[in-house]
């Protein structure tokens, strides 16, 4: 049992980390001219660092059969 909950705990830690470094990356686009934020690169970054965090909660998180 703990050993599930500190799966859990690490995954769920791991995941936080990505979605806020995604939401960063995101809005980092505003804060940066669009010469310097290559278009839309950021936003896309951004969103696909965001899905992946969430993404990590989901399937580290599940437990196994």
């Amino acid at each position: 049992m703990k050993v599930d909950e500190a799966k859990r705990d690490r995954a769920t830690i791991m995941a936080a980390v990505q979605i806020i470094f995604g939401i960063i990356i995101f809005t980092s686009a505003w804060w940066l001219s669009a010469e310097q934020a290559k278009g839309t690169a950021l936003y896309i970054f951004g969103f696909i660092t965001v899905l992946l965090g969430i993404g990590t909660g989901i399937f580290l998180s599940a437990r196994r059969a």
